[in-house]
């Protein structure tokens, strides 16, 4: 008998909560009556939900069996899920060979989200197996836009973990996204581009202290209160400008906003001038 799309959705939604639940078996049921519905999104859907609950439950055999039937839907965003979600499965399963294969087809897939992260993990591969040059090449791609969750900031991270003489490169990508993206990801570009390299100034950009915000070129001078760095990362900054002012502020230096401006002040000022 036919299978509704109704049924099938309640199939699938019981399957997600007897999940929650740490009913696997139940769960397994529900998920299974939601792919055999034949409908085109919560079938690939539920298998791809399927394989990840068979893989967790250690059922290594049937896990592969969903993520290969799941893959096999060529779903638009189920599948490349189910490459990205197999291909982990098979590294932490000693399958180093078969999960390179799986990432590199859910890079091909194009998908916005899944590609990026499969690039991300091809390139920890990559560095682990010693091909720092692969891994940089890979590192910089998975920094490509479009920005979806965090994977451009642990690629980034990785990067010039691996390779600090890529951090120029890196700031490359940014740049371009900045320059070329629309308003949505130039504003992503800004933050990881921070992120990246706090000490860096865009044009127009102001030195923001706390409370305090100063245009650079009018920026003299700044010296620890104490007269020496803080102990414990925290402290008060003199900072002084051409028109003879003296601004103090409070910095904690572990907040990544202050990091970020003292950071740029030290840059502008040169080394050793705080």
């Amino acid at each position: 008998m036919a299978v509704t799309e109704q049924e099938a959705r309640e199939a699938f939604e019981q399957g997600v909560r007897e999940r929650a639940e740490g009913r696997v078996d139940a769960a397994r049921d529900a998920f299974v009556r939601a792919a055999g519905s034949g409908h085109p999104d919560i079938g690939p859907m539920a298998l791809a939900n399927l394989a990840v609950l068979e893989a967790q439950a250690g059922r290594t055999a049937q896990a592969r069996a969903a993520f290969e039937r799941a893959v096999a839907t060529g779903h638009r965003d189920h599948a490349p899920q189910s490459l990205f979600n197999y291909a982990v499965f098979q590294q932490r399963n000693g399958e180093p060979a078969h999960a390179r294969e799986l990432y590199r087809r859910a890079v091909d897939s194009g998908h916005p989200e899944h590609a990026r992260k499969a690039l991300l993990n091809l390139a920890n591969l990559a560095a682990h197996g010693g091909g720092l040059d692969e891994a940089c090449a890979l590192f910089l791609r998975a920094m490509e836009p479009p920005f979806r969750g965090d994977t451009a900031q642990r690629a980034h991270r990785r990067l010039v973990e691996v390779d600090p003489g890529r951090l120029s490169e890196g700031r490359e990508v940014y740049l371009r996204a900045l320059a070329d993206g629309d308003e949505r990801t130039a504003a992503q570009a800004r933050v990881l581009l921070h992120d990246l390299d706090p000490g860096l100034l865009l044009p127009g950009e102001r030195i923001v202290l706390g409370a305090l915000s100063l245009e650079p070129a009018g920026i003299e001078s700044a010296e620890w209160a104490a007269g020496r760095p803080p102990a414990y990362g925290s402290g008060h900054l003199d900072v002084y400008t051409h028109d003879g002012a003296q601004h103090t502020v409070f910095l904690d230096l572990g907040d990544p906003y202050d990091r970020r401006g003292y950071e740029a002040l030290r840059r502008l000022l040169g080394p050793g001038r705080i």
